[in-house]
């Protein structure tokens, strides 16, 4: 009986080591975990090293994840070392969009949180995203963060919700054609196509948008959640 125990923790232990930092960021986006979101960052040091734009995405992630459970001491915890690390990618690697993109965004996301760093921080994170647009249109993450940027940023400050229509929606074209198996962003970016159609009075189109998310992945309540108050209007 206890070789049996033994054997069944070797493999509950194995399992949970092969699963990959985007398996565990997918349920992590899911759950909307804190410590699972974590976790793959740690994973993600050992998969490829301290300083690598995987762990950026990890960290990137655990700071989005904060807004949907209001953790701004998490937050403050983990943003400068996430900016640290996208800076010094995009000193080493100046021709690469994503990196870009992803400062953008987290400076999009100091900026919910502090709406008065706008007054410093708005220019420079438009200025990253225009340059990161410039080197990477092809990109399915960069056309997803400028969607996000077009879609929350003040309109007078240069949000258009009809432009982050069309940039979510070629955002899931690239990932449809490459990488949408277990990619929390893939699932993102259908969220933010649907707010953004809901923002430009389509809502029908956004209640298809959410009814193909929830049919790809049954267990997003947020995207239910969502569909549920669409429905009900």
């Amino acid at each position: 009986m206890k070789t049996l125990t033994k054997l069944m923790m070797l493999v509950l232990t194995v399992s949970t080591y092969a699963q990959s930092t985007k398996e565990m960021q997918y349920a992590a986006y899911l759950k909307a975990s804190k410590t699972m979101w974590e976790r793959s960052i740690e994973q993600a040091k050992k998969e490829s090293g301290e300083e690598s734009f995987e762990v950026a995405m990890a960290m990137y992630g655990l700071l989005n994840n904060t807004m949907a459970t209001e953790d701004e001491d998490t937050f403050d915890d983990y943003k400068d070392n996430t900016i640290d690390l996208l800076e010094k990618l995009i000193e080493d690697n100046p021709e690469w969009g994503e990196p870009h993109a992803v400062l953008s965004s987290t400076y999009g996301l100091v900026m919910a949180y502090s709406p008065w760093k706008g007054m410093y921080l708005g220019s420079k994170s438009s200025s990253l995203m225009e340059k990161a647009v410039e080197l990477q249109s092809d990109s399915p993450l960069v056309q997803k963060l400028f969607g996000g940027s077009k879609l929350y940023t003040p309109e007078m400050f240069g949000g258009d919700p009809k432009v982050a229509v069309e940039a979510f929606k070629k955002s899931l074209e690239l990932f449809e054609s490459d990488d949408k198996a277990n990619n929390w962003l893939y699932l993102d970016t259908m969220m933010g196509l649907a707010m953004a159609y809901r923002k430009t009075d389509q809502n029908d189109k956004a209640k298809l948008t959410l009814e193909k998310a929830v049919t790809i992945e049954p267990q997003y309540q947020w995207a239910k959640s969502v569909l549920d108050k669409i429905n009900k209007s």
